[in-house]
């Protein structure tokens, strides 16, 4: 696997030598310059995925290498390292896109820590790309869930036991939260992949046609049934039915469906005999179904029967690990429908989609990211593509990852919110918080007391 390429712009070669290993420990390969012209000369010729600068060069500055480097490759991260920076230096610097600002003398582990986060941040977007290509080339994929939070692996986990099991499986959540992947995920886990996997939203289906779609009916059993029809219960034989939203199905239609699950055999409406039938039932709710048994809303006797092995399915807010990832598998989906050349979600963008709370779950992740493929420009997916709820107030300014003050704020108060910042990167260790603002440690206490409300 080629490694991500890393260049060091650094006088001081013990410094250097400190961030090649500690790049290379992270998966970069690296190269060294000393000085900044030539660095900037193989920069232009071969753009790189990362820069380590220094800010003071003997024959240039960093900020130059900034402009230099984002000439030749958007996509590249530019770190600046420092022992002398401003705060002016940090605005200008993050104005024209730098990455993060690490103050001299630094933390090791911390270096370490921003080096691996970058490197995670290039695979994906490496994996992006990958994904877009597969998409290109197969007209169907079977994609797998997104499983990256710990919430939704132990569903999985808890999942794959009941798989090969031929029994009703309960599937929980909000709306909008996967509950059919997860179904599908089911079937597809069993021995009855190989046969049909049907669903059906009973909310969907007006009250006085659920019956007929899921048992079926015969000729002339209500007026415009011109024909025997066949019912999914009949239709998934062999195979998988889920039943989603099974809370909104009439008391009526519930018994029915009772009589089905103790013996397998249905009847068709305003039919004389009945049919035997192998099917594996799985049911979905956006409610609780016990809480529905004790407001007598739901029959408790077949609640008793599909409550089997019951599984909920946590909302998107209590799984932000997942949010990225199935953000990327939407804009390589929706690229490739749209015939678009949007390869990948601005960092901008995805720390406002991990910000965002998503009332409508996954549903409404991706609803946003069509729109916002449909709205891009160029590569990437900005601010101005996804909705004005989702975007940062105009007049704030992102200084790092983490820290946004807004337009109009004082010199005090920005001092105020850089020291805060400082000491939350450095766990609340002031004795660091202090060296990585190049002042002492009875300042950083002065101005502590100062800025006490």
């Amino acid at each position: 696997m080629n490694k991500p390429l890393l260049v060091i712009v650094e006088d001081d070669q013990d410094m250097s030598q400190l961030l090649a290993e500690l790049a290379e420990n992270a998966g970069f390969q690296t190269e060294v310059f000393n000085q900044a012209v030539p660095a900037k000369r193989f920069i232009h010729q071969t753009p790189p995925a990362v820069v380590l600068t220094d800010l003071r060069l003997p024959d240039g500055e960093g900020l130059d290498i900034l402009t230099a480097t984002k000439h030749a490759s958007m996509d590249t991260q530019v770190v600046l390292i420092t022992g002398y920076a401003t705060v002016e230096d940090a605005v200008q610097g993050f104005k024209h896109g730098l990455y993060d600002l690490i103050t001299k003398p630094f933390d090791v582990a911390q270096m370490s820590a921003l080096l691996t986060r970058v490197f995670q941040q290039l695979n994906h977007r490496k994996t992006m790309l990958k994904l877009q290509t597969r998409l290109s080339q197969v007209d169907q994929v079977q994609l797998t869930p997104i499983c990256q939070s710990p919430a939704i692996k132990s569903v999985y986990r808890l999942v794959e036991q009941v798989c090969q099991m031929d029994v009703p499986v309960l599937i929980e959540g909000e709306t909008g939260v996967g509950k059919g992947v997860l179904a599908r995920f089911i079937h597809q886990q069993s021995e009855r992949s190989k046969e049909g996997y049907l669903e059906i939203n009973c909310a969907a289906v007006p009250e006085n046609l659920i019956e007929s779609e899921l048992f079926g009916h015969e000729k002339g059993a209500f007026t415009g049934a011109n024909a025997r029809k066949l019912g999914l219960l009949e239709l998934a034989d062999g195979g998988t039915l889920l039943l989603d939203e099974i809370n909104s199905m009439s008391t009526d239609v519930q018994a029915k469906l009772l009589h089905f699950l103790q013996n397998q055999t249905l009847m068709r409406v305003g039919g004389q005999s009945t049919t035997q039938v192998n099917v594996r039932l799985i049911f979905a709710s956006n409610q609780s179904l016990h809480e529905l048994v004790q407001k007598n809303q739901f029959r408790q006797d077949l609640y008793y029967r599909i409550n089997v092995f019951p599984v909920h399915l946590p909302p998107l807010r209590e799984r932000p690990e997942d949010i990225q990832a199935l953000a990327e598998r939407f804009v390589a989906q929706f690229s490739k429908r749209f015939n678009k050349n949007v390869r990948y979600i601005s960092d901008e963008v995805l720390q406002q989609l991990q910000d965002y709370d998503w009332p409508g779950n996954i549903r409404e992740l991706e609803n946003i990211i069509q729109r916002a493929v449909v709205l891009a420009q160029g590569e990437a997916i900005e601010l101005n593509n996804i909705p004005q709820e989702l975007r940062p107030s105009p007049c704030d300014i992102q200084l790092a990852p983490g820290l946004v003050v807004k337009e109009n704020t004082s010199l005090d108060e920005l001092e105020k919110r850089w020291i805060e910042f400082t000491l939350q990167r450095c766990s609340g260790n002031k004795s660091q918080a202090a060296r990585d603002l190049g002042i002492d440690a009875s300042t950083l206490h002065r101005k502590l007391s100062r800025h006490k409300p």
